[in-house]
C-alpha cells in the first residue's frame, strides 16, 4: 500500500519519471474501474459522503475518486461533443449537396419568351439597358417623323 493510497495499482515509473516533484500516479484495477463506471451512470457527480463511501468501498484516497469523476465527465463531454460535430458535418454535407443541385436546375432554367437558355443578372441588365436605348431611338425617329408629316 502506497502513500496511504490503498491497493488501488501500481506506480507508472514512466509518468512519474517524467514528473519530478508530482505525487505519483497510480492505475485503478479493472474491477475499481468497472465499480466506478456503474456508480457513474447512476450519479455523475457524487457528493463528499458518495466519495467517502465509494472510497472505502474501492480502498482509494476520495480525491482519487473525484478526479475520476471529473476525469469522467470531461471524457463524456468530449466523446459528446465529436458525436455532435459529426452529425453536423454530415448535415452540412447534405445541405451542400441540396444547395448545389438547386444551382444547377437554377442555371439550366428555360427563358418563357424565347425558349432559350436564362439569362444571369448581368446580361439581363445590358439587355434592359439595350432595349430603353433602342426604345428611345425608336420614339425620336417617332417625334421626327410626326414633324415632317
Amino acid at each position: 500500500m502506497n502513500s496511504g493510497y490503498g491497493g488501488s495499482g501500481s506506480v507508472d515509473e514512466e509518468t512519474s519519471n517524467s514528473r519530478k516533484g508530482r505525487k505519483p500516479t497510480y492505475r485503478h484495477s479493472i474491477q475499481q474501474i468497472q465499480h466506478l463506471e456503474a456508480f457513474f451512470k447512476e450519479c455523475p457527480k457524487p457528493d463528499e459522503n458518495q466519495r467517502l463511501q465509494l472510497g472505502r468501498e474501492l480502498a482509494l484516497d476520495p480525491n482519487q475518486i473525484k478526479s475520476w469523476f471529473q476525469n469522467k465527465r470531461t471524457q463524456m463531454k468530449a466523446h459528446h461533443e465529436r458525436a455532435d460535430n459529426s452529425t453536423l458535418r454530415s448535415e452540412n454535407e447534405r445541405m451542400l449537396c441540396e444547395n448545389l443541385a438547386m444551382k444547377e436546375v437554377l442555371d439550366n432554367i428555360i427563358c418563357p419568351t424565347c425558349a432559350g437558355p436564362r439569362l444571369g443578372d448581368e446580361a439581363r441588365q445590358r439587355n434592359l439597358l439595350k432595349l430603353r436605348m433602342e426604345n428611345a431611338l425608336l420614339k425620336e425617329e417617332v417625334i421626327d417623323s410626326s414633324f415632317l408629316l
